[in-house]
């Protein structure tokens, strides 16, 4: 009768289709509340997840930006461990992870495919840490850009440089980003 989307990107590339226009619905996808928690941020910036092509590992590997922390595992590892500009610490979980994302000073998400709601990006909201990341698929509904995050063009290596930079040399900004976040 009715189709779930878990994101507005997802259902309007649905409701293209004349069988399931006027049969969609978006409810994004949910996560547990957690009471704000005041964490020092630290001088990294950190990309968690799967290590795949498809989530522009390439493109964060070509920053030249320092002191990047991958967490994760997954197809591409071997490109990740030998990257000079990132720190792969493995597959993190549980206390570990939520501890490594309250502390960064932002976390990274360069996907270059259609995401569509990714936990990664709720996750370092919720743990009230901003995101940087791409433009694309259903991504931008959960970032307010400039307040809870920024956005940059999919695979563009310079902006996503650029970005990183801006927030990592601007710690007022990445405050107040933070205080966005909890609210």
């Amino acid at each position: 009768d009715n189709i779930i989307c878990c994101s507005e990107f997802m259902k309007n590339m649905l409701d293209t289709n004349p069988v399931f226009k006027n049969k969609t619905v978006t409810l994004h996808n949910f996560i547990d509340k957690i009471e704000p928690k005041k964490s020092e941020k630290e001088n990294y910036v950190l990309y968690f997840g799967r290590f795949a092509q498809e989530k522009g590992i390439e493109t964060l590997i070509g920053a030249k930006n320092k002191d990047f922390i991958c967490a994760g595992s997954g197809p591409i590892e071997d490109k990740v461990n030998s990257a000079a500009n990132l720190k792969n610490i493995g597959f993190k979980s549980g206390k570990e992870l939520e501890e490594l994302i309250r502390k960064a000073k932002c976390t990274v998400y360069p996907s270059i495919w259609y995401e569509n709601c990714p936990f990664s990006i709720m996750e370092s909201i919720m743990y009230q840490t901003p995101v940087i990341a791409s433009n694309i698929g259903g991504i931008p509904e959960l970032i307010d850009d400039g307040k809870t995050g920024i956005l940059f063009e999919s695979g563009n290596l310079k902006e996503l440089t650029e970005k990183i930079e801006y927030l990592y040399n601007n710690k007022g900004l990445c405050r107040q980003m933070s205080e966005n976040c909890r609210d």
